[in-house]
């Protein structure tokens, strides 16, 4: 059961993996050594982070770039959970409870799994995740991120 790793795993946002893939992201020397040095982590991916990623990468860079990011965040080391209805239905509460935030409904939905599994800790590089109340790593504030 996903619940009872909770504590050695970390979600992984879309913008951690285009900082990771691009070299030009400004948070991609940032992003290399977290995750290159962060130990005994589950790394835990949002079925529709796969997809997301795939559209920024395809309209940003190239269809190759895209494809190869997706197949391997379709791989090791990475476990996919898939959102449920009810993470949909909570991801719409959170953009109201957040209204005066300009949150994307991937983020939402993001959020809504993470507190339905019991996750707090997320790498990202989007301060949403951090206004939401979520342990943004590796450390950032919201002073700080994009």
């Amino acid at each position: 059961m996903i619940s009872s790793l909770t504590s050695s795993a970390i979600v992984i946002d879309t913008s951690a993996v285009i900082a990771l893939t691009n070299p030009s992201d400004k948070f991609h020397q940032q992003s290399q050594y977290f995750f290159k040095n962060t130990r005994s982590v589950l790394w835990i991916l949002l079925n529709a982070t796969t997809h997301e990623t795939f559209t920024r990468l395809r309209y940003n860079i190239d269809l190759k770039t895209a494809l190869n990011t997706y197949d391997w965040l379709r791989s090791k080391p990475f476990r996919i959970i898939n959102f449920d209805m009810s993470d949909e239905k909570e991801a719409r509460v959170l953009l109201q409870k957040y209204q005066d935030q300009k949150f994307s409904f991937h983020d939402a939905l993001c959020a809504a799994m993470m507190l339905r599994i019991g996750m707090f800790r997320i790498f990202t590089f989007d301060k949403d995740f951090w206004t939401m109340g979520f342990q943004v790593e590796p450390g950032i504030t919201g002073a700080n991120i994009s």
